[in-house]
């Protein structure tokens, strides 16, 4: 992989992201091109073929802290929006012939939000998330107790996941009417 292509790539577009720390999948694509996000789809395939993330019960959502994490999920209840770290980070579940891939997307993770920093971007932190309270608030405190009822269930994990999906979408619509925090650069 182009490592230097995609960090100068991140630095071009960064500040033009506007919802963070949720994300699409053509706004990973505009931060970090086309290389990073097929690299990234392979991985996503075979982990969906593999169940690597599934089997372990996503160890690393409840790790990172992050509030939408229930078991009882089949995957992130915001697949679609999920924030760069979580669409970057692979364990070491992940079999040895993609390692070399999985080292480099780290690296190109880490190596873009330090070089971001260095220029002065205003929204390099909320690259650290999940846990998502910090910059989606509003997200959070209304998901919350629909994941509570996945945990319990008293809910279908299904018909939460659509209404935490919908939720998110409102996240990321501009004109959203909500208090999530939007880092202007």
């Amino acid at each position: 992989m182009n490592k230097k292509k995609a960090v100068n790539s991140f630095l071009e577009h960064v500040e033009h992201i506007r919802r963070l720390p949720l994300i699409t999948d053509p706004e990973m694509h505009q931060l970090f091109g086309e290389e990073i996000t097929t690299a990234v789809a392979e991985i996503d395939r075979f982990n969906q073929k593999e169940q690597i993330c599934l089997r372990c019960q996503n160890r690393c959502c409840p790790v990172c802290g992050c509030e939408l994490y229930a078991p009882e999920f089949d995957q992130c209840p915001i697949y679609e929006f999920r924030p760069v770290l979580c669409r970057l980070h692979f364990c070491h579940q992940f079999n040895t012939a993609g390692r070399s891939v999985i080292i480099e997307l780290g690296d190109i993770f880490f190596e873009s939000l330090q070089a971001a920093e260095q220029a002065g971007s205003t929204k390099v932190r909320l690259f650290e998330s999940p846990p998502l309270a910090r910059y989606a608030p509003d997200l959070v405190e209304t998901t919350a107790p629909w994941v509570d009822a996945v945990r319990k269930g008293s809910l279908n994990p299904e018909h939460a996941r659509k209404l935490i999906c919908t939720e998110a979408e409102k996240y990321l619509t501009p004109d959203t009417l909500g208090t999530a925090i939007e880092i202007n650069g």
